[in-house]
């Protein structure tokens, strides 16, 4: 029996699932299985697939008809026999000692799960931090938690961790099937059921920057898809939150909320249409509605008054905002120094490397 199982869903994936595979098989730490689950791949990912199955024993392929990530990772599970439990997209790459530092930590601590630093990979090897997990991965910290450490709200993606399975089993969650955002509903209640959680500073997951599609990120943020998405993600984790009870989390969360998640599809309003906007307002409300108002202490004065508008519904008003807080954006351009940049990003850097 395996010691960690590792999930990697398959879809059309050709021109980067070697690279995938080759820093999986590489690992230090070796006694893992990998459940490669072929979601219904029509080019030749599915041939990789099989082919690395034939050399390495640890590497077994699943195939099951299209159904999407969270299908693809929830078949995953099923098939997993190791006493943990990790996901790898199957674009990205890992660090040669990233099992070895999760796993490691996991056995020295006794902890629910491990979580690590992330990097970009922007072409084959030019790798640059994620700065939105900057501050939660500034410092290594063993048995911490959500309640202890807020940055970790950030930490809501699913391939830079290493799970304790009969944690994770005992939790009863599985991937929201037929929804993107799918980390956001399951990764966040992990944090606030698990007892402990280890962070670990050094990189142990590079996630590839990729454009996918001929919409920008902007563009796709205009789409009404992408925002029920987003809202059926965030309004999952607010209900969890409400029903077991964590009264102060929840009011941390609606901070994240208006600061960070809603913020970007608020300030693409003037550029969407009218069912987009209608649905922004009905939905956001709604939710807001249920929160501290508090949770608007924290912002700028121009974040509060986008905020005030969307309340009241001012539409006219908001646009005028936005018009204006965008000039003043292009006006002074982010300034980076090191690896550090200072300014905001709506429009030009999120473009980027958000």
């Amino acid at each position: 029996m395996p010691s960690l199982s590792v999930v990697v869903p398959i879809y059309n994936v050709e021109e980067y699932l070697r690279p995938c595979l080759d820093s999986i098989a590489a690992q230090s730490f070796s006694d893992l299985e990998v459940i490669l689950v072929d979601d219904g791949a029509t080019d030749s990912s599915p041939a990789i697939a099989e082919d690395y199955a034939a050399r390495d024993p640890r590497f077994k392929v699943v195939h099951r008809p299209n159904g999407g990530l969270s299908a693809a990772r929830n078949t995953g599970i099923e098939h997993a026999r190791g006493d943990y439990l990790a996901f790898v997209d199957s674009d990205d790459v890992l660090p040669a000692d990233a099992y070895e530092r999760l796993v490691g930590s996991l056995e020295q601590t006794g902890s629910d799960f491990a979580t690590g630093n992330v990097l970009r990979l922007v072409g084959a090897d030019d790798t640059r931090p994620a700065r939105f997990l900057r501050a939660t991965f500034a410092e290594t910290r063993l048995k911490t938690h959500v309640t202890k450490f807020r940055p970790l709200l950030a930490d809501r993606i699913a391939w830079n961790k290493v799970f304790r399975r009969s944690f994770w089993d005992a939790q009863g969650l599985t991937f929201p099937e037929g929804r993107i955002n799918e980390d956001i509903p399951v990764m966040l209640p992990l944090h606030f059921s698990a007892k402990a959680v280890d962070v670990i500073a050094e990189p142990v997951y590079l996630w590839r920057f990729r454009q996918t599609g001929a919409l920008s990120i902007t563009e796709q943020r205009t789409q009404k898809h992408a925002l029920l998405n987003r809202l059926w993600a965030v309004t999952d984790v607010h209900d969890f939150l409400s029903e077991h009870g964590h009264r102060k989390a929840r009011r941390w969360y609606d901070e994240v909320l208006v600061a960070d998640d809603l913020k970007y599809y608020l300030n693409v309003l003037d550029r969407a249409d009218d069912e987009y906007r209608e649905l922004f307002l009905d939905r956001v409300n709604a939710l807001l509605d249920r929160a501290d108002d508090r949770i608007y202490d924290k912002l700028t004065a121009i974040e509060r008054l986008k905020w005030h508008l969307v309340r009241r519904r001012l539409m006219p008003e908001l646009f005028e905002v936005l018009r204006f807080w965008r000039e003043e954006l292009d006006s002074t351009p982010p300034v980076q120094v090191g690896d550090d940049w200072y300014g905001d990003y709506p429009f030009r850097t999120d473009e980027r490397l958000a």
